[in-house]
């Protein structure tokens, strides 16, 4: 008997469970629900948000989300028996739960696809959801006034005003009400789409109106609910959204309610391994997919863990970076240079970085501040020391943290930010023969070069004063990353005595391999550019940074020292 199928990009629980594919078991998280009038979980995309909502909804719903029967609908008769996708779960154990099990009207809408770059197509989107909904369900005219059906016909057809949209969700609940007499549960997946879609689009004042006024008619103060379950990759600020919700309960990365729900455990990892013979390799899966903290756990990347299980050539590689745009990210990041590069720098070289950030972010008005926080909950940092400090004037926490890579995977996404900054602020032509230039032996005009893009090119910035040294550094990361097929790059790595600014270890050992030093001119002392340049190959030899360069068996190596002061640069080497 062959192995159970993968179940990659299969995120419908009914599907899953009747295909017997691989499912690591987290139901548990259903009797939380119980506890919850309103859960909002945030997670990055692809860590299990979706398939547990859908697992929620597949479990609570009385046919109302998940009958397929055409004629059945038509008549109200909507009975459906899903109990049997739970058996052998951990859930199933528990008789007082199950007793929930198919007694609650569902409305579960996925905002997830709602990408639109015009506010009127995106507008559009949300309608023809809720036009879906109604047409579904006509069942529950039975029940309604004259002048509700009027409405609810605008509705079906897609012509409702923006008033009648705004308060449909909470209207149909009404009418689940009167016609099965349960409350409903509403399950709303990644809310908060539409929102990001209209801040990269220009159109968020427009979506946060109908998506606050929508959610706010739905989930306050509304007789006809029984609970909210949202999920998403923020939490957008209750200024802008959840204003005056008081039960809302939020699982986050920073201060989760279930930190093992969403994403895969050591333990789970070390069994999907095992299962398919792959327990051999968990080092170096633990090198690339592990790192993100969330509370005491430490939790894997579920997409990219089940991708590497299924390759059959266990290919360690970047799964889930390329799985969704970072569009905002890169152009957060690009915007905010001169305000992140001191944070980025240090994160980059893995030291500690604490900053103090909102667990909400207000789209309305981005600070530097709420760049890491959207980072953050994106997967692209994770945090250790989570210390809450206060709160903003919203009543959302702040939260001191440190801010961390969490994995293989992720790091070369930065390589990429990097890299595409430069080439952009230079110019992909003058990277390439700079690169040229240094690996081909040509240091004279690598050097002049050099110089000449650092006068020209930095000067939409200002490399001065203590900031000084990182520019550089992030300059010739970003320059050193293209040579990644050729060479091991290496930055701030321990070498000799100390720890050396970049090293380049060639992958044929035949070739060059290369030590660069940074130095900045120490004006306290009174010292030339010429010094600083000197201090700088000195250090080279003192502290033995070819040591590792030796020891990879590279016989040829280039040891250049540079001092730089402001944008001023001098380069001397030795061969």
């Amino acid at each position: 008997m062959g192995k159970k199928i993968i179940p990659i990009g299969i995120d419908n629980f009914k599907e899953l469970r009747e295909k017997a594919c691989y499912f690591i078991d987290k139901s548990e998280i259903i009797k939380d629900m119980l506890t919850r009038k309103i859960y909002l979980a945030t997670r990055p995309r692809r860590f299990g948000k979706t398939l547990n909502l859908d697992m929620m909804r597949y479990f609570f719903d009385n046919g109302v989300s998940t009958c397929d029967d055409f004629e059945k609908r038509i008549e109200g008769k909507l009975q459906v028996d899903n109990k049997y996708l739970f058996d052998g779960l951990k859930i199933s154990e528990d008789t007082e739960i199950m007793k929930h099990q198919g007694k609650y009207p569902v409305i579960f809408i996925s905002f997830k696809e709602i990408k639109e770059s015009k506010w009127e197509d995106c507008y559009e989107a949300i309608k023809t959801i809720m036009k879906k909904i109604y047409s579904e369900n006509e069942y529950v005219l039975k029940y309604t006034y004259d002048s509700e059906k009027i409405t609810y016909e605008k509705l079906k057809s897609g012509t409702p005003t923006k008033i009648e949209l705004e308060q449909s969700l909470k209207n149909i609940m009404q009418y689940f009400y009167r016609y099965f007499k349960q409350k409903t549960i509403l399950i709303i997946d990644e809310y908060d789409q539409p929102i990001i879609s209209g801040y990269c689009n220009g159109y968020y004042t427009e979506i946060v109106e109908v998506i606050r006024n929508m959610l706010s008619a739905a989930l306050k103060t509304n007789d006809y609910l029984e609970k909210g379950i949202l999920t998403g990759v923020t939490r957008v600020a209750k200024e802008s959204i959840f204003s005056g919700l008081n039960n809302l309960k939020v699982d986050s990365v920073i201060v989760p309610l279930n930190s093992d729900k969403f994403g895969f455990t050591e333990d789970e990892v070390k069994e999907i391994l095992k299962y398919y013979e792959k327990e051999g390799q968990y080092n170096q899966v633990k090198t690339w997919y592990n790192g993100y903290k969330i509370n005491k756990e430490k939790i894997y990347n579920p997409w990219s863990v089940l991708n590497y299980a299924s390759d059959p050539d266990n290919r360690l590689i970047s799964y889930w970076v390329n799985t969704g745009s970072d569009e905002m990210i890169r152009t957060m990041l690009k915007d905010n240079f001169d305000k992140t590069i001191t944070t980025l720098n240090g994160i980059i070289q893995g030291n500690e970085v604490t900053r103090e950030i909102d667990e909400a972010v207000n789209y309305k008005n981005i600070n530097v501040d709420d760049i890491w926080s959207i980072m953050l909950h994106s997967g692209y940092i994770t945090v250790s020391n989570p210390e809450i400090i206060g709160k903003d004037p919203d009543g959302d926490g702040i939260i001191r943290v440190n801010l961390e890579i969490p994995n293989r995977e992720i790091k070369s996404t930065y390589d990429s930010i990097i890299s595409t900054w430069l080439s952009e602020t230079v110019g992909t032509n003058i990277v390439e023969d700079m690169l040229k230039e240094l690996t081909e032996g040509k240091i004279e005009e690598f050097a002049k070069r050099f110089k000449k893009v650092v006068l020209e090119s930095m000067s939409t910035y200002d490399p001065q004063g203590k900031e000084s040294e990182k520019y550089y550094h992030i300059f010739c990361l970003g320059l050193f990353v293209k040579l990644k097929s050729k060479y091991y790059v290496k930055s701030e790595m321990e070498s000799g005595l100390g720890r050396s600014d970049v090293i380049l270890i060639p992958k044929d050992k035949t070739k060059r391999g290369i030590i660069i030093e940074f130095k900045k001119v120490d004006e306290d002392e009174k010292e030339t550019l010429e010094k600083a340049t000197e201090a700088a190959l000195k250090q080279i030899e003192e502290k033995k940074y070819d040591v590792v360069l030796k020891e990879n068996e590279v016989r040829e190596i280039l040891k250049i020292g540079a001092g730089f002061k402001g944008k001023d640069c001098l380069m001397k080497w030795v061969q």
